[in-house]
C-alpha cells in the first residue's frame, strides 16, 4: 500500500483514475477530464433557446460515501430550476496518509453515484493536503433548461397549494441514525436504526424522480430544503416568493423512524436536515393531478398547506402560531 504525499496526485496515477471513472456519453463534451488540461469544452453553439444551470455544493465533513451525497444534493439544485443535470466538475482533496486505494475508492463511489443520471464530468482538481481531516468533495453542477421552462423558488402564486414529497428530515435521520447508533440503541428498536440509516438510499435524498414528475404539471415554485430542515425550506419559499404560507403541521409527512429518533435524541423533525423532500407550490387543481402521478410512482406526498398574502402561520394542536425556523441545523455540530 503506498502513503501519497502532500500536493498533486503522481501524473501516471491520476491518468489510471480518469480513465477508468470518466463517463462522457454527451457527444457535446469536446475536451474532457485529462492530464494538464485546466478547463472543459462543452459545444453550445446547438442550443439556441436553452439555458444553463448552475450550483455547487460541497461534502467536507466525515459521513460515508460523501461523494453519493453530493451528487445527490447537486442534482436537486439543478432539477429545482426545471433543469436536466448534466455535466459536473469535481474538486477533491485527500487528506495525509491517503493511499491510492483510498483515491480509488473515493472516485469509484463518484462514478457510480453520478453513472445512473448520465452527467459527465468533464473537469476538476485532485490534491492531497494537510488542510482537510478526511476527504472531501465540492462538486460544481450545470444543467440545461428551455428558457420558457426555467422554474424558480421565487414564483409562488398566493393561493397556490403547497406539496410535500418524500417527509421531513429524511437526511437528518439518517446522520442521527449513525452518528448517535451506540446512544440510540437503549432508546430506539433496532431495526428502526438500521432502517434510518439507509434513509440516504431508502427512501433517498436525491429528489429527481419527484421533480421530473412535478415538471408535467408547470408549478409556480420548486424548492428542496435542507439545513434548517423543512421549516427552513417553507420560509425561503415564501420570502423568495415575497408571501406568506399557511401550514398544516398534522398534514406534514414524518416517517415513523424520523419520529422515533427524533423523540429520543429531542430533535425537531421539521428542523433536521431536510435533503429527500421536495416543495412545490401549484394551483390547487393540478396540484390534485399531481398527487394522483405520485400515488401512481409510489412517491410519498402529502398537500401541506397553501401560499397566502403574508405571514407564516403553522397551525398545530388545533392552534395558530408562527412558523418559525432557524439559521442553523444543530447536526452541524455533530457531523464536526
Amino acid at each position: 500500500m503506498r502513503t501519497l504525499k502532500i500536493g498533486k496526485l503522481p501524473d501516471q496515477e491520476l491518468s489510471k483514475i480518469l480513465e477508468k471513472y470518466t463517463n462522457n456519453q454527451d457527444s457535446r463534451v469536446l475536451l474532457g477530464p485529462k492530464l494538464g488540461e485546466d478547463a472543459a469544452i462543452i459545444d453550445m453553439t446547438s442550443q439556441n433557446n436553452n439555458c444553463l444551470a448552475v450550483c455547487v455544493d460541497p461534502i467536507m465533513v466525515n459521513i460515508t460515501n460523501a461523494p453519493y451525497f453530493a451528487v445527490a444534493i447537486n442534482i436537486n439544485d439543478i432539477v429545482t430550476r426545471g433543469a436536466i443535470p448534466k455535466w459536473a466538475s469535481a474538486n477533491i482533496f485527500f487528506p495525509e496518509n491517503s493511499t491510492l486505494e483510498d483515491v480509488d475508492l473515493f472516485f469509484n463511489q463518484l462514478h457510480s453515484a453520478i453513472k445512473p443520471h448520465n452527467i459527465s464530468i468533464v473537469t476538476g482538481h485532485t490534491e492531497v493536503t494537510s488542510l482537510v481531516k478526511n476527504p472531501g468533495i465540492i462538486l460544481t453542477m450545470f444543467g440545461e433548461v428551455q428558457k420558457d421552462k426555467i422554474i424558480t423558488t421565487s414564483g409562488a402564486q398566493e393561493n397556490d397549494s403547497i406539496i410535500l414529497t418524500g417527509g421531513a428530515g429524511i437526511e437528518g435521520t439518517a446522520i442521527l441514525a449513525s452518528d448517535l447508533y451506540d446512544s440510540l440503541k437503549d432508546k430506539v428498536d433496532q431495526t428502526t436504526i438500521e432502517k434510518a440509516r439507509q434513509f440516504i438510499y431508502t427512501p433517498g435524498i436525491c429528489i429527481a424522480p419527484a421533480a421530473y414528475l412535478a415538471w408535467k404539471y408547470q408549478p409556480h415554485s420548486l424548492h428542496d430544503p435542507t439545513e434548517g430542515g423543512i421549516r427552513k425550506g417553507i420560509e425561503e419559499m415564501a420570502l423568495a416568493s415575497e408571501k406568506g404560507v399557511y401550514i398544516y403541521y398534522e398534514k406534514i409527512p414524518i416517517r415513523p423512524e424520523t419520529k422515533e429518533i427524533c423523540q429520543a435524541t429531542k430533535d425537531d423533525p421539521l428542523a433536521i436536515f431536510g435533503s429527500g423532500a421536495l416543495l412545490i407550490s401549484l394551483p390547487k387543481d393540478r396540484a390534485a393531478q399531481l398527487l394522483e402521478e405520485y400515488q401512481k410512482h409510489n412517491i410519498l406526498a402529502k398537500e401541506i398547506g397553501k401560499i397566502t398574502k403574508k405571514h407564516r402561520i403553522l397551525f398545530q394542536e388545533g392552534k395558530e402560531i408562527p412558523l418559525e425556523a432557524s439559521y442553523t441545523d444543530g447536526l452541524i455540530d455533530r457531523l464536526n
